[in-house]
């Protein structure tokens, strides 16, 4: 039975939605997938039972996993089991909801599994929160949140609701939530942030417009975590502006010998009818740039462009103000013509000169208070103007204490110039090619500072066609993103909790105010929190709202609201913690760290803070609480911490050694700052591999009951499950190896590849064959191509089709280099940079018996 209304609150229609569900359902549609394609059993879906209450201040007890199975707490219990550290990393384990939240009876205003916010939104590092600021630094664990706030809904999820109207507290702002509390028979509802009383609107009652009732209960805003609100004329300060795209294009002799200017111009070309356009309100422009600056100048009537060379760069003008920002759809004939030609156009081009600061100075012009993106293609490093680089050398201090200051920009031009666009709603996107120094950590504070996208392609060109075939997936991918426009994103927070460091792309306006020129769907920003006071309430709440104009012209309010509960019980706070979002944040300040500090100091804090969990564990929570210990035990909410640890430090963001280059490091350091919890930890931190010589029946084909694509069973991340008669495919999102055994199996790589002789296939980049004949079924004898397309298929959707990877055939006996690159992903492996995952934990232990912590 639904809860009854409290006592006094006559005078409102009755709570008349549906019963409360003795446990709450699955999300349909928010919660991130639980990968029922993986052959083992699913983990019980997330959020659980709602209204389960959560364990009270237990006195410490050595066996802690008796302790909490004497409690009640609900169908979960390995949630509270104890695990010791050693052995195989259980990497399946990832796939697993985070620990559920427990919220009091009674602590939602209306039943409704939609309530709590789904983690691919927002995840905290804990899902019970200490309730006082001492508890929370003697557990040393942080306390913060993963934010996703412009997230898509990926096919088959269900569309965010939209709420009638905009509710809001009179004193701190926020939006109303399942979470608030109706008091004074039902005409006041009390903010659950600050504890204000506030109105409630007539029309939540009764529809004036119809004269009818209205049930209260059903509105989408008491009901979903997760809303958006279409915002009135109050909240614009001008008309929502379009979809607008300036295009730099390096065509510079570098860029023409790389073929970039050709390929890219095709790529926008195949791209024109993706770019979101609902209105015909979108707007795009051209500048191509070597030693002098190119306008191209499309009148509508016209389908021959006009092109301006504007050499004088001392004061640049816009040669044709008028013509140079051309509407899409009236200016498409002409923009085709342009683009089709932008090859042939520069093919003999011997400027080596590249005027990329005087290009951004006319494309502000250009845009003027409109606002839009403007995207730089460069092939080569800026050479004129206040933005001019000088080329560091890189090679000599690669590996040593010096490697930091590469990372840092040499000047603050493209820092400050970036925070002066996002005050004009200008966004950048910064896209290298090649492998010419362009000094990539200078230049990439454009997209840094205004919440933009940055894309490295350093193997790039014209005759290598399976990276062309990359390029173009992956950009005609972002072009087509529905971005949102003119964003700010606020994030509340409830008394006595305080947000301190914030990491991503964006420009920190206030302390609690992050511009977004452009918000790019599924970019995740991090923060911190602080407990000033104690927490006195057993609920605290967090509301993000991100007020942003759609692509199709439309102001709108996404707002989330995550509710935890408070608890003075460590062992709780411990069996709460959620080892991906945790892991997630510290990479994201160990990079941050790298950046604004030393390489080696990122490195050094991201272990110690793993031993000072660890240690902190073992100090108040075992009976081995002082003194050496022969096995660590840890909660299995926080199993694979350490191995989350080593594979952060073994990555391209943060690897030690003299063999990645500052345009490499870069690249991976912004996908750890925007990338969400679950794709940045995995697989871009932690890659997948499965065995392909051996596939269960059901892998590669659809299952019966989800439709998704069934994926086989995940393999250790060690040579040593690597068999000579094996064939294997490792995928990190970004890349993708095959592994092939000497003696790898014939008839399956003539299933595979349609060959005879494993000897034939050749190392290096290769496209695995489409042998189905362009049918949705397996070609007799080609049954293992048929499973491993659909299984590459499937893995890339897990990464929200964001990056096209590349394919490395990497022989057992093959190259060295393919074979290293290989090896630098086998995380539970030693190599140059870092000790295996054994090693390592024997380390942990080492230094916590020596309370080296």
């Amino acid at each position: 039975m639904p809860p009854a209304p409290a006592a006094g609150m006559q005078g409102y229609p009755p709570y008349s939605g549906p019963a409360a569900p003795a446990q709450m359902p699955q999300q349909p549609g928010y919660a991130p997938p639980s990968q029922p394609g993986y052959a083992q059993p699913a983990q019980q879906g997330y959020p659980q039972q709602v209204q389960q209450g959560y364990p009270q201040a237990q006195p410490a007890m050595g066996d802690v996993t008796q302790q909490f199975s004497q409690m009640g707490l609900g169908p979960n219990p390995q949630e509270y089991q104890v695990a010791v550290l050693g052995g195989r990393p259980q990497l399946s384990m990832l796939d697993e909801e985070p620990p559920s939240i427990k919220l009091p009876p009674n602590a939602q205003c209306v039943p409704s599994p939609y309530a709590i916010c789904p983690p691919s939104h927002k995840r905290s590092t804990l899902n019970a929160v200490p309730k006082t600021d001492k508890l929370l630094k003697k557990t040393k664990l942080p306390f913060g949140l993963i934010i996703t706030p412009f997230k898509t809904q990926e096919q088959g999820e269900e569309q965010i609701p939209t709420a009638p109207e905009i509710v809001r507290c009179r004193r701190c702002r926020a939006y109303i939530n399942p979470f608030v509390q109706f008091v004074e028979g039902g005409r006041r509802w009390k903010c659950n942030l600050c504890g204000l009383n506030n109105d409630v609107p007539l029309y939540f009652d009764y529809d004036s417009a119809t004269q009818t009732q209205k049930d209260r209960w059903k509105r989408p805003d008491l009901n979903h975590g997760v809303i958006e609100f279409i915002a009135p004329a109050e909240y614009m300060v001008r008309p929502p502006m379009p979809p607008v795209y300036v295009f730099i294009i390096d065509v510079s002799y570098a860029s023409v010998q790389l073929g970039m200017p050709e390929v890219v111009g095709q790529t926008i070309l195949s791209a024109l009818d993706t770019i979101p356009n609902v209105d015909g309100r979108s707007k795009v422009a051209f500048i191509a740039i070597d030693s002098a600056l190119h306008f191209f100048q499309i009148r509508p009537d016209t389908t021959e462009p006009h092109q301006f060379v504007i050499s004088d760069l001392e004061d640049v003008f816009l040669p044709s103000p008028k013509d140079l920002l051309l509407n899409l759809n009236e200016c498409r004939a002409g923009i085709e013509t342009l683009l089709s030609r932008l090859g042939s156009m520069f093919k003999d081009n011997h400027s080596v000169g590249n005027t990329l600061c005087p290009a951004i100075h006319s494309a502000r012009k250009l845009l003027g208070n409109l606002g839009g993106k403007i995207i730089v293609m460069l092939a080569s490093p800026p050479t004129f103007g206040e933005g001019k680089i000088e080329i560091r050398p890189e090679g000599k201090d690669l590996g040593t204490a010096r490697e930091s200051e590469l990372l840092r920009p040499q000047n603050n031009w493209y820092k400050n110039l970036a925070a002066d666009c996002s005050r004009v709603q200008i966004a950048f996107d910064t896209i290298f090619f090649g492998q010419q120094p362009m000094d990539i950590a200078t230049v990439s504070g454009l997209a840094r500072h205004t919440g933009g996208s940055q894309l490295y392609y350093p193997s790039f060109m014209a005759s290598r066609e399976p990276e062309v075939q990359r390029f173009k997936a992956e950009f005609t991918h972002h072009l087509s993103a529905n971005i949102g426009l003119e964003a700010v994103l606020r994030i509340r927070a409830s008394k006595s909790l305080r947000m301190t460091s914030y990491y991503g792309n964006f420009f920190l306006r206030s302390l609690d105010l992050l511009a977004l020129p452009n918000v790019t769907p599924n970019h995740s920003y991090a923060v911190e929190v602080e407990i000033d006071e104690t927490l006195t309430a057993p609920v605290v709440y967090f509301q993000t709202a991100l007020l942003h104009t759609t692509a199709y012209g439309e102001r709108r309010i996404r707002v989330s609201t995550l509710a935890l509960p408070t608890t003075d019980n460590i062992h709780t706070v411990f069996h709460k913690a959620d080892q991906v979002a945790i892991a997630s944040l510290m990479a994201k300040k160990a990079v941050d760290r790298a950046i604004v500090a030393k390489l080696e100091d990122a490195r050094e804090a991201l272990q110690h803070k793993t031993l000072e969990i660890i240690g902190a564990y073992k100090t108040e929570c075992t009976r081995s609480s002082s003194g050496a210990t022969t096995q660590l035990q840890i909660p299995r909410s926080l199993q694979l911490l350490p191995f989350l640890t080593l594979a952060s430090l073994k990555h391209t963001s943060l690897r030690s050694g003299n063999n990645v280059f500052p345009a490499v490091r870069m690249t991976a350091i912004d996908f750890v700052l925007t990338l969400p919890a679950e794709q940045g930890v995995q697989p871009y931190t932690v890659p997948r591999m499965i065995s392909l010589h051996d596939l269960p029946a059901e892998a590669g084909y659809p299952d019966k009951e989800t439709g998704q694509i069934v994926l086989p069973p995940l393999l250790g991340l060690s040579a040593e499950v690597l068999s000579p008669q094996g064939i294997y495919l490792l995928h990190d999102g970004h890349d993708m190896f095959l592994w092939l055994g000497r003696d790898a199996s014939t008839s399956v790589c003539h299933s595979l590849f349609n060959v005879q002789d494993v000897r034939t296939i050749p190392s290096g980049v290769i496209t695995i064959p489409d042998l189905s004949n362009g049918s949705d079924t397996a070609a007799p004898g080609f049954e293992v191509n048929f499973q491993v397309k659909n299984i590459i298929g499937r893995l890339n959707g897990l990464c929200g089709n964001l990056w096209s990877p590349v394919v490395y055939v990497c022989k057992e006996d093959g190259e060295a280099l393919l074979r290293l690159m290989l090896a630098q992903r086998l995380v539970e492996d030693m190599d140059t940079s870092a000790p295996s995952y054994q090693q390592f934990l024997n380390q942990l232990r080492d230094k916590i018996n020596r309370g080296n912590f």
